[in-house]
C-alpha cells in the first residue's frame, strides 16, 4: 500500500489546534474532499488510551477517487481514533476504499507541527499528494482566519 507523508509548521497553540482537528463534524472543513462526517455509535477506549468511534463519511470523488453513487457523492464507513494525550488521531476504512492515515499536532517553538501520513490503495500519486498538501493548507487557513476557535 503506497504512503504518503508532509508536515508543516502553523502559527497556533498546539493543543487549540488539536481539539478543533480532532472533532468529526470538522473533519469537512479541513480535509480536502470531504463534504460530510458524523459519529455513527457510541465511542469504545481504544488500546494504548483514547477514544475510537465509527464516523460516516461523504466525499467528492472528483477529489477523493472511489465510485460515485447516483447522487455523484461516495459514502464510507471509518473509523476515527481520538488520542487527546498525544494530541494524534487515527482514522482509517476497509473495502472499496481501503485506507487508513494519521495526523499528529507538536509543538515547535511557539507554533505546532502539523503531520499528516497516509496509507492507501488508490495509485494517483500526483492527486493523492495534491489531496494532502490541500489539506494542510486548509488548515493552515482556517488558522489564519481564526475559524478553528469557532468550531
Amino acid at each position: 500500500m503506497p504512503e504518503f507523508s508532509r508536515s508543516t509548521t502553523i502559527e497556533a497553540s498546539p493543543d487549540e489546534l488539536f481539539e478543533f482537528l480532532s472533532k468529526v463534524e470538522n473533519l469537512p472543513r479541513y480535509f480536502s474532499g470531504l463534504t460530510e462526517a458524523h459519529h455513527t455509535s457510541g465511542d469504545v477506549v481504544g488500546v494504548g488510551g483514547g477514544e475510537t468511534s465509527n464516523v460516516h463519511v461523504t466525499a467528492d470523488p472528483s477529489v477523493t477517487g472511489g465510485r460515485p453513487d447516483v447522487e455523484g457523492e461516495v459514502h464510507a464507513e471509518a473509523w476515527f481514533h481520538v488520542d487527546a494525550e498525544q494530541r494524534a488521531l487515527a482514522w482509517g476504512s476497509e473495502g472499496p476504499h481501503d485506507y487508513r492515515g494519521e495526523l499528529q499536532v507538536t509543538p515547535d517553538g511557539g507554533s505546532a507541527r502539523v503531520s499528516l501520513h497516509l496509507h492507501t490503495e488508490h495509485d494517483d500519486r500526483a492527486a493523492i499528494e495534491s489531496g494532502i498538501e490541500a489539506t494542510l493548507a486548509n488548515i493552515e487557513q482556517l488558522v489564519a482566519h481564526g475559524d478553528e476557535a469557532g468550531g
